[in-house]
């Protein structure tokens, strides 16, 4: 198989089919890490798969031009994976835990590289990549998470499918990308009957945004008029809307509309005297004091402190908070529950820095999205609010890399792209134009 090069614009004319096996292998990648080997830790088929995409890509003649536009990132990543090194030298850390430490990072940046040279060439790539994480994330739930399937999996499965037939059939059926704000907003009602209220704010807010970018597509004056002091205000507006979203999901779970399981999850994380969102990621709380104590230099890759599990447990009683004592008896890793306060944990503020980063990423590429009409509007959204509330609501485990990839390079493919109206078609340029890979 030559090196992959997008198939020209005459070729790909409406009406006209070609074959291209690099969809197969777009689908199958994110399936991949449903197969896993114990290896210090647990190593995913698709790290492996990651580093030999990276190296097969690395035969195109723009590999270097095109990892050159994400120089930024990698220079933070680059900083962020050595103050952890750092760290763990003069904490000393044990082998088996700074290999996994530092793998964790090497393994992500591969993922981001390999995917970035490979999926923003073609819009078929980046949809066929969507189906199968569907399939991925419904099969791959861990029987620890039996009973709360739709919060661990089967809530990314129903929204990739859902927005990957969306992209898919937008060329022949246009109005199916103007009904998404709806479709989103009927699986957001299923979502917030199955006790996921991350996922529900998540394509809750996803299906505002594309309503609103539709919305402005319909006035070119507007959408041309649109800058960063209105998209800041727009920001801001959508801070409190997704505020109003949060609370008034938190009043249907404790009034019992949401079931009896919903109810129960908002009593338990209400209990104390800390508002919801706080209850449900108390963990912040003792990361912040772990992070007070060593903000530069961090507590090393895993970093266990006993120490700070007994604190995070006092602390819940004096907030009167439950205490469940089997957590507390067999844990030893410093309780963080996301994203940047994990990094900044572990790596110390560089690790936090990179965060912050990735963090202003979505806002970018939404501003983006306001002055183009895209076909791939609902994934782009959709990617980009799930990463907005997962840097500091989830933690940066497991399968998270693959998804965080996905979702970077689906950004930068937005913020990269020509701030123009682009059309369904691909764009007439030259099949070796790296502007044009970035725009089909």
């Amino acid at each position: 198989m030559s090196v992959i090069n997008p198939p020209s614009p005459s070729i790909r004319a409406v009406g006209q089919t070609r074959f291209d096996p690099w969809v197969i292998i777009a689908f199958l990648y994110p399936l991949s890490q449903l197969i896993v080997f114990e290896l210090v830790g647990q190593l995913y088929l698709t790290d492996l798969l990651g580093l030999a995409l990276l190296a097969f890509m690395a035969k195109s003649p723009d590999f270097i031009e095109r990892l050159s536009q994400l120089k930024l990132l990698f220079a933070l990543m680059g900083l962020w994976l050595a103050s952890l090194i750092v760290t763990d030298l003069i904490r000393q850390t044990p082998p088996e835990d700074f290999l996994r430490g530092w793998a964790k990072i090497i393994f992500f940046g591969t993922q981001i590289a390999a995917l970035w040279l490979f999926l923003p060439r073609r819009r078929a790539y980046l949809i066929a990549f969507a189906f199968g994480a569907a399939i991925a994330w419904g099969f791959g739930i861990p029987e620890r998470f039996a009973g709360y399937e739709w919060k661990f999996g089967y809530d990314r499965a129903a929204a990739f499918s859902l927005i990957g037939v969306i992209c898919l059939l937008a060329p022949r059926f246009p109005a199916l990308r103007t009904a998404s704000p709806i479709l989103l907003g009927l699986l957001a009602f299923v979502v917030m009957f199955q006790n996921a209220r991350s996922s529900f704010i998540t394509i809750v807010l996803a299906a505002g945004i594309c309503g609103a970018v539709i919305a402005v597509e319909r006035w070119p004056a507007l959408q041309r008029s649109i800058r960063a002091p209105l998209f800041g205000l727009l920001l801001i507006f959508g801070a409190v809307v997704a505020g109003l979203v949060s609370a008034g999901y938190g009043s249907l779970a404790g009034s019992g509309a949401l079931g009896d399981d919903a109810k129960y999850k908002y009593d338990i994380q209400t209990a104390g005297n800390v508002p919801l969102l706080l209850g449900g990621r108390s963990e912040s709380l003792i990361s912040a004091r772990a992070i007070s104590d060593s903000p530069v230099i961090g507590h090393g890759s895993w970093a266990k402190d006993r120490r700070y599990v007994e604190l995070y447990r006092s602390l819940r009683l004096r907030l009167g908070m439950p205490v469940h004592d089997n957590y507390f008896l067999t844990r030893e890793l410093i309780p963080t529950h996301s994203y940047i306060l994990g990094a900044w944990v572990e790596a110390g503020v560089i690790g936090a820095i990179f965060w912050l980063y990735v963090l202003c990423l979505p806002a970018v590429a939404v501003y983006r999205l306001l002055r183009r009409k895209e076909r791939m509007l609902p994934l782009v959204v959709y990617l980009a609010m799930g990463l907005i509330w997962a840097i500091p609501f989830s933690p940066f485990g497991a399968t998270e890399r693959f998804i965080v990839a996905f979702q970077l390079v689906a950004l930068f493919w937005v913020i990269r792209s020509p701030d123009t109206v682009a059309q369904y078609l691909p764009v007439q340029t030259g099949r070796n134009d790296p502007s044009a890979m970035l725009a089909r």
